[in-house]
C-alpha cells in the first residue's frame, strides 16, 4: 500500500499467537475474551507495551464490523461489504467514509487508501493489526 512502510514482516507462531520480526520485533497475540488480537511491543524496552487491539462481535469470522482500538486511543471500524463482490472498508465509527479499501486479488488482499486515507498518519501498528484481522475473516487463522 502505498506510503506505508514497506521493511517486511516474519511471523513466527509461538503458544499465543505470533512474533513478527522486521523493522522492530512486536507480538501478536490472540485474545478469546476480546474475540481479537492484541499488538503488543517485544524489545525489551517496548516489552508488553500495547500497540493496539481488535475486537469482533463474534470469535467466528462473521460479516460484522471489527472495532481497531489504537493505544492512543483512535478507533477505526473495519467492515466487510458486498456478497457478490467483497471488499473491507477501514473507516472510523462516529463518520462515514473509509480510509482503506482493500479487495481480493489472487489469493490475498490488495489494500488502496482513499482520498481521506491519504491524509490519514497512522502507524504500522494499524496496518498489521487489519491485516491481521482480514486473515482471520478470510480463514488464513
Amino acid at each position: 500500500m502505498e506510503g506505508v512502510a514497506t521493511t517486511p514482516l516474519d511471523g513466527v507462531p509461538d503458544d499465543a499467537g505470533f512474533v513478527l520480526t522486521g523493522a522492530e520485533p512486536l507480538r501478536l497475540t490472540w485474545s478469546a475474551t476480546d474475540r481479537g488480537w492484541i499488538l503488543t511491543g517485544a524489545a525489551e524496552q517496548t516489552a508488553g507495551d500495547e500497540i493496539g487491539r481488535t475486537m469482533a462481535p463474534s470469535a467466528a469470522p462473521v460479516l460484522a464490523p471489527v472495532s481497531v482500538l489504537l493505544a492512543d486511543g483512535r478507533l477505526f471500524r473495519l467492515a466487510v461489504i458486498g456478497a457478490s463482490d467483497p471488499r473491507v472498508e477501514l473507516g472510523r465509527w462516529d463518520v462515514p467514509g473509509a480510509f482503506v479499501v482493500g479487495h481480493p486479488d489472487s489469493g490475498g488482499w490488495e489494500l488502496e487508501r482513499t482520498v481521506a486515507g491519504s491524509a490519514l498518519d497512522a502507524p504500522r501498528g494499524l496496518w498489521i493489526l487489519v491485516c491481521a484481522e482480514i486473515g482471520r475473516l478470510d480463514g488464513w487463522y
